[in-house]
């Protein structure tokens, strides 16, 4: 079991488009939130090649 830790950890807001035209309005395909930052990206790694881990992290406000 390996245990990572996120000091900084972030709501990542993605969208996807099918084309990005600077001229025009753009409307999305799709949205989704998911976790962030360095050491929940490395225990998502882990967890994909079959390596039990753990993300721990700080909870805030808003800053």
């Amino acid at each position: 079991m390996i245990y990572t830790c996120t000091l900084n950890p972030a709501v990542d807001y993605i969208i996807s488009l099918p084309v990005l035209d600077s001229n025009k309005i753009n409307r999305t395909e799709q949205t989704s939130f998911r976790a962030g930052g360095k050491g929940i990206n490395v225990s998502v790694v882990l967890n994909n090649l079959g390596i039990e881990s753990v993300a721990l992290g700080f909870i805030g406000g808003f800053t």
